[in-house]
């Protein structure tokens, strides 16, 4: 028995000291307590919320407009493909009337299609009208190609814009909340 009392002893002694801790604890909650309900705490809180909704607000004005402009070169990506198509139609029936018009004029001049000066021409206008056409399916191509990554792009700062708000939200409570306390 003597040897259990000298830690009965001990034990409350301890339970002195955490006491004291528990009470400075209370203290340093109320004080910060009553700075956080008083007017100007008050005042700062409503600050800080403020300008975390005034971050997130911004940031996601940014990212919406981010947005429309990667749908805008989506929507010039497509037109191009359909002017690039317009294109190649118009080449292909200029090609198709330049033809006609020299067969009708060979046959006039009683000149055989089959062979010889007319088919001839008839190859090197094909020839002409193919590559052209080449040409500018491969430029159309390339014009489509810069806008899908222009929209790549813009998708991309609208997600940045969007993480860089949250990230000045979150420095903004931090720093009003660290305001609050101090």
């Amino acid at each position: 028995m003597t040897f259990i009392l000298p830690m009965l002893g001990g034990l409350a002694g301890a339970g002195g000291a955490a006491g004291g801790a528990a009470a400075a604890a209370t203290g340093a909650v109320a004080s910060a307590g009553s700075s956080l309900f008083s007017a100007s705490g008050l005042l700062s809180g409503l600050a800080t919320v403020g300008g975390v909704l005034a971050s997130m607000g911004a940031a996601n004005a940014q990212a919406a407009a981010y947005k429309n402009q990667a749908w805008q070169s989506k929507m010039e990506a497509e037109n191009e493909r359909i002017q690039g198509m317009q294109r190649t139609t118009r080449m292909k029936r200029e090609l198709g009337r330049i033809v006609g018009e020299s067969d009708v004029n060979y046959a006039a001049a009683g000149i055989d299609l089959s062979g010889g000066v007319a088919k001839e021409a008839r190859d090197t206008a094909e020839s002409r009208a193919t590559s052209e056409i080449s040409i500018d399916r491969a430029m159309t191509e390339s014009r489509r190609q810069t806008l899908l990554a222009q929209r790549a792009m813009y998708r991309q700062m609208a997600k940045d814009a969007k993480k860089t708000g949250f990230l000045n939200a979150f420095a903004a409570a931090a720093q009003g909340l660290g305001g609050l306390a101090g």
